[in-house]
């Protein structure tokens, strides 16, 4: 071979930011790219990088490390994101760079995995031997409308508030395999977002303390994306009607969220559409944690989940 693979290492990123934007085409700036990986106070970077003759990084695999509660304890993962090789070494997809930088990144991975990806880059793990086919994600979306629930209300909450953590201490071994989505979590993936702006609301009972549930969410022209959401399962419609409400009294025509296929029966009867998005969560085979079965049932999933909602 006529380069060398290895993790990351402190500085690469400035090279890694160049690549992304000549296989991408999109810019992302270092103090993006430290948000993205380091933004949680994180050190064990398990990305890898592959660097040719000339110590130029020709292609590069990404992990975020997130905390979940996966599989009945606290644990850390990886979210693989930023996949990405320079045109002149794609190809050979079964003995070239895309396998051997592939099989060193997910071998050197012995935890919970998951990732995104669209149907060519799932038809390509799978070839060479990282995937297998698991979850596809749908677009739930719906026409906003008017809805009343005087008992409840749905108003705007300060991402440090405290009764977040409350609510996810309260649910979180009853939702199945999801990061752990407390304060700092929110903060980190929302409020100090560098990329985009999102608002986050808290469903109430009028008269008592506490939420119900929160939604994050995105405004894009005249549709709202529910980014992400937590719950107590008995409120789920209270806090969906309470969001298509408030997006309609502010002009949005349609509201659109991710969440798994659990909830299929429950959002189609308020009224949801769903359509394949053509995005793919494939179960990684290289060091297996799980099935697919296991894992369709359990990951608990919204956009946020994702680096590119």
């Amino acid at each position: 071979m006529d380069y060398k693979i290895r993790t990351y290492e402190k500085g690469d990123e400035y090279q890694i930011v160049r690549l992304f934007k000549k296989v991408f085409h999109q810019d992302m700036t270092t103090e993006q790219w430290r948000w993205k990986y380091e933004g949680q106070g994180f050190l064990n970077n398990k990305s890898v990088v592959a660097i040719d003759k000339c110590g130029n990084i020709i292609g590069h695999f990404g992990a975020i490390t997130v905390r979940v509660w996966f599989m009945d304890k606290f644990d850390t993962a990886y979210q693989a994101v930023d996949e990405m090789i320079d045109e002149r070494y794609r190809g050979g997809y079964k003995k070239g760079l895309y396998y051997h930088l592939g099989s060193f990144f997910w071998e050197n991975i012995n935890s919970f995995k998951y990732g995104f990806v669209n149907l060519n880059h799932m038809r390509l793990g799978k070839i060479a031997g990282f995937f297998e086919d698991c979850i596809s994600v749908k677009d739930y979306s719906i026409n906003t409308k008017k809805y009343s629930f005087p008992l409840h209300k749905l108003e705007q909450i300060d991402w440090d508030d405290i009764a977040i953590d409350v609510l996810w201490n309260k649910i979180y071994k009853s939702i199945g395999w999801s990061m752990v989505r407390d304060r700092e979590f929110l903060k980190w993936r929302f409020k100090n977002n560098p990329f985009y702006t999102c608002k986050l609301y808290g469903l109430k009972r009028r008269f008592t303390k506490g939420i119900l549930g929160w939604i994050v969410v995105k405004e894009v022209h005249d549709t709202l994306f529910i980014v992400d959401m937590l719950f107590d399962e008995e409120h789920m419609e209270h806090l969906l009607k309470k969001a298509l409400s408030m997006a309609y009294r502010e002009d949005k025509k349609k509201a659109i969220l991710w969440l798994k296929y659990k909830y299929n029966d429950r959002l189609r009867a308020i009224g949801f559409q769903s359509v394949e998005r053509g995005t793919y969560i494939p179960n990684i085979i290289k060091l297996k944690i799980c099935d697919p079965r296991e894992m369709n049932s359990n990951f608990f999933f919204t956009m946020a989940d994702t680096d590119f909602m």
